[in-house]
């Protein structure tokens, strides 16, 4: 099971137990955290991601939170664990630590393994492979057009059955990598890895105000190896039977558009320089060439 597997662990759930034990260091009993996570009115009507009755939301959600590390028992209660909390002290934004701590594990293809979650950055490779300018259905099984991209891998992306699909783009969502439109009648969904980028772009320029474009994909590759040239999105790659013969110096569809959203938020700087190594950003019938990445001003705010 993993957080694409089990539906009703998703962010918002596992969100709600993180939070009220973040603000309760010496930890709660479970009974008084299931009833805090799951109020009444979710046992009737649900919510926007997903729904089901109130104990089995709260047992699936908790379990899922012990997978990923974030939750342990101890003396009869429920308490984060040392590394999920992260040194942080109530009265600071938990979810600041939340996310922290999910991208720590998600995103590291070890931590993944081991927490059982290594499908949904393979999940994420894919979806990012996507053309956004072709929105996808958000009430589609996607599990015919994955297998068509890498075969009997498909399995590894977890996102088998319809439930499971969406599951995984609440967390795409949440974690920064999609953006989902439209009305419960008609709702697609778009790969839109800007947020995701920007939150780490400090991490990304380090103390340097301008990085070459393979330097500057290399060091986002190593926060997110979903990424064009990170380890993940090369095993995806890898598992086409038709290898792209351009993808060395072109861009996808996904990230140029990202990249191109934070030069006109004026995040970054795409700059193109004479005779310098280039990548190619697409954007669908018009292209550019960029050779540089630079910061605009301070990337705190």
């Amino acid at each position: 099971m993993s957080i694409i597997t089990t539906v009703e662990a998703v962010p918002s759930r596992l969100f709600a137990i993180y939070a009220t034990l973040f603000d309760s260091e010496n930890g709660e009993p479970k009974d008084r955290i299931e009833s805090w996570a799951t109020p009444l009115s979710l046992s009737k009507s649900g919510s926007d991601e997903g729904g089901g009755p109130t104990t089995k939301l709260f047992v699936n959600s908790l379990l899922e939170a012990r997978k990923l590390g974030l939750v342990e028992e101890a003396d009869g209660k429920l308490r984060l664990t040392a590394d999920a909390r992260g040194n942080g002290k109530k009265g600071q934004s938990s979810e600041v630590f939340f996310r922290n701590y999910l991208n720590h594990t998600l995103f590291d293809p070890s931590r993944a393994n081991d927490a059982q979650q290594a499908g949904f950055m393979l999940a994420l490779a894919w979806f990012l492979s996507a053309n956004p300018l072709t929105p996808m259905s958000f009430s589609e099984d996607p599990s015919f057009a994955i297998k068509a991209e890498i075969g009997e891998n498909a399995r590894k992306t977890e996102c088998t059955t319809l439930l499971n699909y969406q599951s995984f783009l609440y967390w795409a969502r949440y974690l920064g990598f999609a953006t989902i439109v439209g009305n419960s009648n008609s709702r697609r969904a778009i790969p839109d890895p800007a947020r995701a980028i920007d939150a780490v772009l400090p991490v990304v320029f380090g103390g340097d105000v301008e990085l070459p474009i393979q330097q500057f994909l290399s060091r986002l590759a190593a926060v997110y190896p979903v990424f064009e040239t990170g380890s993940v999105r090369q095993s995806y790659d890898a598992m086409r039977p038709i290898s792209s013969t351009d993808a060395a110096y072109r861009l996808s569809i996904a990230t140029s558009i990202a990249l191109q959203r934070l030069s006109d938020r004026q995040r970054i700087v795409l700059n193109s320089v004479a005779d310098a190594p280039a990548r190619v950003l697409v954007f669908g019938a018009r292209e550019s060439r960029v050779s540089h990445i630079a910061t605009r001003g301070s990337l705190d705010a």
